[in-house]
C-alpha cells in the first residue's frame, strides 16, 4: 500500500511501481539465501543457546529499527497522512469508483460486506489466482525438506536446492522489472505463470520416476482400526509414537551411482526439487504482476480492506494445505499432495487467464 503511494506523488508511474515492487521482492529473497548461511556460521562457531541469545538480540533490534524507519517514514511523507481516492483509479472510472465507495462504505461493519468489496474488484479473477497458488506443497518448507530427508537426501543437498530456489526468486523478481517494460504488465504474468505451470509438470511426473516411495495402497492397508484410535494429542512426559514414523532417515551414500545406502535411486527426488526451485523464477514474475495490477486497479479507500481480504484468503489456502498434509502424513501418499497441489497451481493460472481474456 505504501509502495504505491510513495511511487505515485508526481502521477502515475507504473515503471517505478515495478521496479520498486521488483527490488523490495528481491531483497525479500536475497534474505532467504543469506540467512540460512548466516545460521549456519552461528550454529558451527557457537552453542545452540549462544545462537538463541543472538537471535533473539538481533529480533528485538531489528524490530525496534523497522518501527523506527516506518515512522520516520510516515512523518516525512505527506501523501502517506492524506487520503487521495483519485491517485489510485488507475484502470477503473473514477465515477464507478466513487460509487462504489459510497455504497461500501455504509456496509463495512458487516464481513459479508468487506467479502463483497473484494469480489466486487475487477481484478477478483487474478487475486484468486494468486490465493489459489498457496494451497501447495510445491514450495521450500518443511514439508519438501522432510520428504527429501524421507529418501535419503543429506542437509547440505537439501540446502543447496533451497539456495537455488531463492536465488530463482532473485532472479524472477529482478526480471519481472524488465520484462514489464517490454511486454507490459498483463503479459509478464502470462508469462511467469506459463512458465511456473510448466516446470511444476515435472513434479507430477516424478512421482513415477525411478525412486519414488509412491505406494498409496500400502499406506491406506495399515491405517487398521487400532491406529485410527490412537488419541489425537499425545501424552505430555511421552512423544513415543505406536507406529513407525513415515519418515524415517536412510543415510546417502553413493554419488557415483545416484543411490541412497539402500540402493533407491533419487532421479524422482532429484527431478521434484529442480521443478521446485526453477519454477519459483516464474513463481515470483506471477506474483509481482497480480501484485501490481491489484495495486493500480484497485481505489485507495477500498485498498486496504481488499488487500486484507487477500491476505486472509491465501493463508486459508495455506492452512488447507497443512491440513492435507496432516491427513496424508506418509512418503508412500505424498505423491497425492503433489497432484493436488499441481492442480490448484493450475486452477490458479487459469483464473489469471480468465481475468486476461476477460
Amino acid at each position: 500500500d505504501w509502495a504505491v503511494v510513495l511511487v505515485n506523488e508526481r502521477g502515475v508511474m507504473n515503471r517505478r511501481l515495478a521496479k520498486t515492487n521488483a527490488i523490495l521482492t528481491g531483497l525479500d529473497q536475497f534474505a532467504n539465501v543469506v540467512s540460512p548461511l548466516l545460521l549456519g556460521a552461528l550454529l558451527s562457531f557457537s552453542t545452540l543457546r549462544t545462537t538463541c541469545i543472538i537471535l533473539a538480540a538481533y529480533s528485538t533490534v531489528s524490530f525496534i529499527l523497522k518501527g523506527l524507519l516506518l515512522i520516520t517514514l510516515y512523518e516525512k511523507n505527506e501523501h502517506l497522512r492524506k487520503k487521495n481516492d483519485n491517485r489510485t483509479k488507475l484502470l477503473a472510472s473514477s465515477s464507478d469508483a466513487s460509487a462504489t465507495s459510497k455504497s461500501i462504505a455504509s456496509r463495512f461493519s458487516s464481513f459479508f460486506s468487506v467479502l463483497s468489496t473484494y469480489y466486487a474488484q475487477p481484478v477478483f479473477p487474478a487475486a484468486l489466482g494468486l490465493a489459489l497458488l498457496y494451497m501447495t506443497c510445491l514450495g521450500f518448507n518443511g514439508l519438501d525438506i522432510a520428504y527429501g530427508e524421507s529418501i535419503g537426501l543429506p542437509d547440505n543437498v537439501l540446502g543447496f536446492f533451497r539456495s537455488f530456489g531463492s536465488v530463482a526468486g532473485v532472479a524472477g523478481a529482478l526480471m519481472y522489472a524488465v520484462f514489464e517494460r517490454h511486454f507490459g504488465i498483463r503479459k509478464t504474468g502470462v508469462i511467469g505463470m506459463t512458465i511456473q505451470a510448466s516446470l511444476l509438470s515435472l513434479c507430477a511426473v516424478s512421482i513415477w520416476l525411478p525412486g519414488s516411495p509412491w505406494n498409496p495402497s500400502a499406506y491406506f492397508s495399515t491405517l487398521t482400526s487400532v491406529f485410527l484410535s490412537i488419541p489425537f494429542f499425545p501424552r505430555i512426559d511421552s512423544f513415543e509414537t505406536p507406529f513407525p514414523s513415515p519418515f524415517t532417515r536412510k543415510l546417502y551414500s553413493d554419488w557415483s551411482t545416484m543411490t541412497t545406502s539402500d540402493g533407491t535411486s533419487v532421479a524422482s527426488i532429484f527431478t521434484f526439487l529442480i521443478a521446485i526451485a526453477a519454477s519459483r523464477f516464474g513463481l515470483w514474475m506471477a506474483d509481482l504482476a497480480i501484485t501490481h495490477i491489484m495495486q493500480v486497479a484497485t481505489p485507495e479507500s477500498q485498498r486496504n480492506t481488499v488487500f486484507g481480504v487477500q491476505n486472509a484468503i491465501c493463508q486459508t489456502f495455506s492452512v488447507l494445505k497443512d491440513l492435507l498434509v496432516i491427513i496424508l502424513p506418509s512418503p508412500n501418499t505424498f505423491g497425492i499432495c503433489i497432484l493436488i497441489s499441481y492442480g490448484f497451481k493450475c486452477a490458479g493460472a487459469g483464473s489469471f487467464f480468465y481475468y486476461i481474456m476477460k
